[in-house]
């Protein structure tokens, strides 16, 4: 379940992967170091995609806890949705180039490849406003075990978790079927390989291979945190509890009235490949939590250690109970989006992303835009997924103060 030997609160803090919908994130983070009145260390912090900048960013400034959020809160208030999709007829005359060509790096950029937009404004903000040092700096002096991101190897569709632990070297690793932990130490080029959407951004060169975004297979990583020593898990996730069902209801509903464009069926296939274990992790470390309890009860407080000696490859380490502490957004952030379009209508664009998406509006009766929440990347919709998971998190107040305590 989980490699430690005590019973120390050791919490693991697990962000997911959703593109826009990562604002959410912050807006938790910042109740958590706003209102929680008494030290919330994280021990782990393993991220997916967007969750993988945010994770970088909290790593790296975790030296001091009360300051960090509100700099990370101000950057995704005063994103631009035309510079972070920057695709004019430089692109157009050069599209061979974009959608196959390899871009090699400079001015210390990533090197990279294909890629239908310039992804100079986000990898900008990752090199240059994540204080990498301090990533190091918080690891070697104890203020984090271990930092973890997955991102999905382009040539082979396998999993990867890139660790830096303070060790050095990443603990034993269960092998799993299309996955792998490769110890090193984090880098730009790691976190906006995590966040690659692929087509869209172009894949990210990590040592000798290329990656895009690990959302493909691991949204939510919460099993590295786990095996990296968190016996507490914090995990914030980016969809609506019920968001699955509403849609499928939603979606047959305008099957039977009208086809549905190519817009909505973007955001529903996004929305399923967004679709992880999450719900399947979870429902397994509460079973696993029950085998334990009834080992105890039947065999002793040490079930745990004796079960943990008994499996190879273990190395003696116990099974112990895992407490979870999941939030994730109280509203469809698919209606949030069709919200803020509707508000707004986009007017201060005029880039190709904002008039695809004020064009996808036109006749569409549903009140969500799926695919919007995603690549939203607006001020008007980033402060409201952080005002909505600042409240969330209000609303979970007793338990996240207990989860730390």
């Amino acid at each position: 379940m989980v490699d430690v030997k005590d019973d120390v609160p050791r919490v693991g803090l697990v962000l997911s992967g959703g593109g826009a919908r990562g604002a959410y994130e912050v807006g938790v983070l910042r109740y958590i170091r706003e209102q929680i009145k008494r030290p919330c260390p994280f021990h782990v912090i393993t991220g997916s995609s967007v969750g993988a900048i945010n994770g970088s960013y909290v790593a790296a400034t975790l030296d001091r806890p009360r300051a960090q959020i509100r700099p990370l809160a101000r950057v995704w208030s005063e994103l631009d949705l035309d510079q972070m999709y920057r695709f004019g007829w430089s692109q157009v005359r050069h599209l061979p180039q974009v959608l196959f060509g390899r871009h090699l790096p400079k001015d210390g950029r990533v090197e990279t490849i294909g890629g239908l937009v310039d992804s100079s404004y986000i990898e900008d903000f990752v090199r240059l406003r994540i204080p990498w040092k301090g990533l190091r700096d918080n690891i070697e002096q104890g203020h984090l075990h271990a930092m973890a991101c997955s991102a999905t190897e382009l040539a082979t569709g396998k999993t990867t978790v890139f660790v830096q632990a303070r060790e050095g070297a990443v603990p034993p690793w269960p092998a799993e079927p299309g996955g792998e932990a490769v110890p090193t130490v984090i880098t730009p080029a790691h976190t906006l390989a995590s966040a690659a959407i692929p087509v869209l951004f172009p894949a990210v060169r990590v040592a000798e291979r290329y990656y895009v975004d690990g959302s493909l297979r691991q949204n939510t990583p919460v099993r590295p945190a786990m095996r990296l020593g968190a016996n507490r898990l914090l995990v914030i996730g980016l969809r609506h509890e019920n968001a699955q069902t509403l849609a499928q209801q939603r979606a047959r509903e305008k099957a039977r009235t009208i086809f549905p464009n190519a817009v909505f069926m973007g955001g529903k296939l996004l929305d399923a490949l967004m679709l992880d274990k999450l719900e399947a992790d979870l429902r397994r470390i509460e079973r696993l939590n029950e085998i334990i309890a009834a080992g105890q009860d039947l065999y002793g407080t040490d079930f745990g250690a004796r079960i943990g000696d008994a499996i190879p490859g273990r190395h003696g380490r116990a099974y112990v109970p895992m407490e979870v502490l999941l939030i994730r957004p109280s509203q469809n952030l698919g209606e949030v989006a069709h919200d803020v379009i509707r508000r707004s209508n986009l007017s201060r664009y005029s880039g190709v992303m904002a008039r695809w998406i004020r064009r996808s509006m036109l006749g569409d009766e549903m009140p969500e835009n799926d695919l919007a929440s995603y690549v939203l990347f607006d001020p008007d919709y980033t402060k409201a997924l952080m005002h909505l998971g600042y409240h969330d998190a209000q609303a979970q107040h007793a338990r996240i103060a207990a989860l730390f305590g």
